[in-house]
């Protein structure tokens, strides 16, 4: 075993008491989506610096089982080989005792970590894992896990966490209501990445953020050597978030004839969660394949190329891509599939599909003032509630509040913040989990009842 691995993991495990000692933590949803002492691995994946691993230390102290920690981002374990993984191992043991479960912190830069892991779960042993890219669960390597891992997507925190994190009540009354509403202004400038509470200069924060993504979880990983072009892509792409993106046009505009290259960068950065995508609905799956809208993963990100004072239409635009990081936030709850929908006439911003029912049909519009705008988003959402056979038809605002009927059908138009705290409260998953537990537990009972009467003869 190298001596070295002890002497960082009981650094590591110093930083790890003084990290969970903290008081200013939130419970996020999906927390309660963890059963730590399960047989299969969990996966928390997401952005840095979203809250993945105090996530994961969460469900694990919840939990009350003692477990050992390996924080891979740490600079004397970057160059970290397979050969290497039991003597880490052992370094854990000599460290934490003989504990069953085992939190890995960011372990996608490890060569052959799937087939660890799976061992490990041979053994018995309990894993929760982080990662900053996608990929981490989606290319060839992870087959060796399929079927033995929980993904568990996190984000920076939504305008509802923010708020909890504030410690703020609810927002119902007039004065809670000037209140929420001063709470999203800050929330829109500043963007949903916990530590930028803690930060003044908010530009300077996103911009060590952006650098340190960029570099370590896409130029560093893809081995790119064409920096300035991608570079060129990236800046492209986030300047222009909540826009439809073409790789053609893209590559025109930036005078290069490789369409290919600047497609892969987009895909890049989507896995690395820079980005999301959102396709263009399509009856077919194969329709649904195209990169069509692209979202920035935090409004203060975007802000940070954008400029700290937009227009008009950059207020829109930071509009949009603020309800789609909230239903983003909310579909494994709700349990539907994101897309945008245009035909030679109409575009609705989000439908939101489970399975073949389409739940939601939300039109993001920053202003209903003008007549004609109001008309048009209007008749875009009666028709397509008419084709789809959705009676969940929504138009959030900024400010503006209402409701239009027609036809026996009704169009919400709910300001932002409303929307926001409302949606955050929608859940289908309460009776799954609740049913879930009972029969996890009944199976158990069971087991042990067998294990019992074939112990007795």
């Amino acid at each position: 075993m190298r001596s070295n691995y002890v002497e960082v993991l009981k650094t590591q495990k110093r930083e790890l008491e003084r990290l969970m000692a903290q008081p200013d933590l939130i419970e996020r949803a999906q927390l309660g989506w963890f059963e730590v002492n399960s047989t299969l691995a969990y996966f928390a994946v997401g952005v840095r610096r979203c809250g993945k691993s105090v996530l994961c230390r969460m469900a694990l102290a919840k939990s009350g089982f003692p477990f050992g920690y390996i924080d891979f981002d740490d600079e004397p374990l970057h160059d970290v080989q397979p050969e290497d993984l039991n003597d880490l191992l052992e370094a854990v043991y000599v460290v934490y005792g003989p504990v069953k479960h085992l939190f890995m912190d960011e372990i996608q830069d490890v060569p052959a970590w799937q087939l660890f892991v799976n061992r490990l779960l041979r053994q018995g042993m309990h894993i929760v894992i982080t990662g900053s890219n996608s990929r981490l669960l989606t290319d060839e390597r992870a087959t060796h896990l399929t079927g033995r891992h929980i993904p568990v997507e996190l984000t920076p925190f939504t305008f509802a966490e923010y708020r909890r994190y504030l410690g703020r009540g609810e927002a119902e009354l007039a004065e809670g209501r000037g209140e929420a509403r001063r709470d999203y202004e800050v929330y829109a400038e500043r963007g949903g990445f916990p530590e930028t509470f803690r930060w003044v200069d908010v530009r300077n924060y996103h911009k060590s953020l952006y650098d340190s993504i960029v570099y370590r979880d896409i130029l560093q990983r893809h081995k790119i050597r064409e920096v300035s072009l991608f570079n060129r892509v990236a800046y492209a792409v986030m300047e222009n978030y909540a826009c439809q993106i073409s790789a053609n046009k893209l590559s025109n505009q930036l005078g290069t004839n490789s369409t290919n290259t600047v497609q892969d960068f987009i895909h890049f950065m989507e896995e690395a969660y820079l980005v999301h995508t959102v396709s263009l609905y399509g009856r077919k799956a194969w329709e649904r394949t195209r990169i069509g809208k692209v979202y920035a993963v935090d409004p203060g990100l975007a802000n940070y190329f954008t400029g700290h004072s937009p227009g008009e239409d950059q207020l829109g635009r930071r509009l949009e891509n603020i309800v789609y990081l909230q239903l983003r936030n909310k579909q494994y709850e709700l349990d539907f599939e994101i897309f945008y929908y245009r035909d030679d006439r109409h575009e609705i911003d989000f439908l939101c599909q489970r399975r073949t029912r389409t739940m939601k049909l939300v039109q993001v519009c920053y202003s209903m003032s003008d007549e004609k705008t109001r008309d048009r988003e209007l008749s875009v959402l009666f028709e397509a509630g008419k084709k789809f056979k959705c009676d969940d038809l929504v138009v959030v605002t900024d400010h503006e509040d209402g409701e239009v009927r027609q036809g026996g059908q009704t169009v919400r138009i709910v300001n932002v913040v409303a929307w926001l705290l409302e949606i955050d409260k929608e859940k289908i998953r309460d009776d799954f989990f609740a049913k879930g537990c009972l029969a996890a537990e009944e199976a158990k009972k069971a087991i042990a009842k067998r294990a019992k009467a074939k112990k007795n003869g």
